[in-house]
């Protein structure tokens, strides 16, 4: 019931069109009523009556019935249609903004085919829960109701052995269909796993070609495709099944109406158009009971999808803004954490303790191995997560105190594993800055050291990059992302490894663009590269989710710790080593 509950609320606004298809539902059973009354005065009153005069005015209006008949149909086709594609198009936009106020951290864990999924197939079917479900079912209701009175006002006797056929199609299609929802929730989830492993094969291609594992994933992707079509043929049978058995009824009942109707006709005590009438009737009380076991097994797989869906709706997003958030004024761009801990996992801390201060326009350079805590730490300036305990503050006011839109506009991202979307070049920089020319588009990429190689190319800013931006090389990506960030021009500046995919001379020119992009921000910067980090004016080195040293270049070098022993480790013969790996001594020991 909670589920029916939600999806009537789901249905706001829509009550007009609504009680238009309830009432051309109800009308619908009547004039159907109404044909099989025509048909027996034909019968009757002018064929055994020889009333050759009256042929015409009954076959118009039988035909008068039929169009009238044909014309609520097509109405309620379409209004149903537009009803069902307006709860599809909400779901759809539902689901989109619910993805968005998500953390980062679900977007992570959940596989973007099996979301995809819900778009493709869940949603469909939840909005045609009340539109064709319960439609349906009113429909249908008034249809047998009155059919049945119908009947009963011809000859009770015919009207009786009719009138058992609802609460038998009925009482049936209970017990039949009671599997069917959990059933179809089973063939749903393995469709969502068929949709995460073609997104897999087809984002990984180059890989799954370059390492021969084609016909290995081939297998697993056959294995789960026959899983899907044995779940479904299971569904299949069961309302087949059912359609079955109510196929034998009907013949069943119109025989025995047949033969006992021939009778009473014979015996005088009803009359042949009657006859013809209640045939006729009959299958407007069976059609509609007959729908009814349908309707029960399409609400079972109905109610199947919308229990995904609400799920994922249920999904609470971990960063909250608060109902009484203000929006951020001007922004001078200091930043501090005051003894912050944080954690994906309860028990399992990845920051503790972390305090510093950054001051407006200071760069600021985050250094340690892997799993020190350096891009949570980024993360959490951008409200990506909050911070389980501790504080961060821009310009002394708690994050969480600050609507979340006002912060992130305050702030550019340059993410280490860059995407971008299946546009042109100029529309890619442009997210940065909603509206931008493309004189500033042309500006941002030089500061980036983007524009020789754009230039360069036929369409320039106009080049389609493809999906995730194959057709470039990483470290154009990555230029293209610096870019994004430079023109969005916001008081913090985050650098995730910004040059990680650039070759030396790229990373020498752009370090001069960098240091026009920091000036008057306060910048963190994320590198494995301490050429990076040399000229920052804090450093600060993580190691196990804690600052174990702070200060400049200078003066890490001049103390002993773990800064000054990455850094020899890049200067002893190595030519570059990663600092985010965590076995460094190990490799030094292995090289020496």
């Amino acid at each position: 019931m909670r589920i029916l509950f939600r999806s009537l609320n789901d249905h706001r606004g829509l009550w007009r069109v609504w009680a238009l298809l309830l009432l051309l539902s109800a009308i619908l059973p009547v004039l159907a009523a109404a044909m099989p009354l025509v048909q027996r005065q034909f019968v009757d009153g002018v064929v055994l009556a020889r009333r050759p005069d009256r042929i015409w005015e009954t076959a118009a209006a039988y035909g008068a019935l039929w169009l009238l008949s044909t014309l609520v149909q097509i109405g309620g086709a379409g209004l149903r249609a537009y009803l069902t594609e307006q709860l599809t198009l909400r779901l759809r936009w539902q689901l989109f903004r619910h993805c968005q106020a998500l953390s980062v951290a679900f977007s992570q864990r959940e596989h973007s085919g099996r979301t995809a999924a819900l778009f493709a197939n869940e949603v469909p079917s939840r909005a045609g829960l009340l539109t064709t479900t319960a439609l349906g079912l009113a429909g249908s209701i008034v249809a047998i109701v009155v059919g049945c009175v119908t009947m009963f006002s011809m000859s009770w006797q015919l009207a009786l052995v009719a009138a058992a056929v609802p609460p038998i199609v009925g009482g049936a299609a209970a017990i039949v269909t009671r599997p069917l929802r959990p059933a179809a929730r089973r063939a749903q989830e393995k469709a969502a796993e068929l949709s995460e492993r073609l997104h897999e094969s087809l984002a990984g291609m180059r890989e799954l070609i370059a390492f021969g594992r084609e016909r290995s994933q081939g297998r697993r992707f056959a294995l789960t495709l026959g899983e899907l079509v044995r779940l479904r043929m299971r569904v299949v049978l069961m309302e087949t099944g059912l359609g079955t058995g109510q196929s034998v009824l009907s013949l069943v009942v119109a025989l025995v109406i047949m033969g006992y109707g021939g009778y009473l006709a014979i015996q005088g005590q009803t009359t042949l158009g009657t006859l013809v009438a209640m045939q006729s009737l009959f299958g407007l009380v069976f059609q509609p009971a007959s729908q009814l076991a349908g309707l029960m097994s399409g609400a079972q797989k109905a109610l199947a999808a919308a229990d995904r869906v609400y799920a994922f709706l249920d999904e609470p997003p971990q960063v909250r803004e608060r109902p009484t958030a203000r929006q951020l004024g001007a922004v001078h761009g200091t930043v501090q954490f005051d003894d912050v801990q944080f954690s994906y996992l309860p028990g399992r801390g990845v920051l503790h303790g972390v305090a510093f201060h950054a001051q407006p326009g200071q760069p600021v350079a985050l250094v340690g191995p892997s799993g020190a805590g350096k891009s949570t730490l980024a993360s959490l300036i951008a409200r990506f997560y909050d911070p389980t305990g501790g504080r961060v503050l821009l310009d002394g006011e708690d994050l969480r105190g600050l609507t979340l839109t006002s912060v992130r506009q305050q702030i550019g991202f340059v993410f280490q594993d860059t995407f971008l979307f299946a546009a042109s070049i100029g529309e890619n920089v442009a997210f940065g800055r909603e509206g931008a020319s493309e004189a500033g588009l042309i500006a941002a990429a030089r500061a980036a050291n983007a524009w020789e190689f754009i230039e360069r190319l036929p369409a320039g800013l106009d080049t389609h990059v493809g999906e995730r931006g194959v057709q470039l090389s990483e470290g154009q990506k990555q230029r293209l992302a610096i870019a994004r960030a430079i023109l969005r021009d916001p008081r913090i500046l985050i650098l995730d490894e910004p040059t990680s995919a650039l070759d030396a001379r790229s990373e020498y020119l752009l370090q001069t663009a960098l240091d026009n992009a920091t000036r008057g921000r306060t910048t963190f910067v994320i590198a494995h590269r301490l050429s990076t980090v040399e000229r920052a004016d804090l450093i600060l080195v993580l190691d196990g989710g804690r600052v174990v040293q702070r200060g400049s270049h200078g003066e890490l070098l001049a103390q002993p710790g773990l800064y000054r022993e990455l850094f020899e480790l890049q200067h002893q013969g190595a030519v570059h080593v990663d600092l985010h790996s965590a076995e460094i001594p190990l490799a030094a020991a292995a090289v020496a």
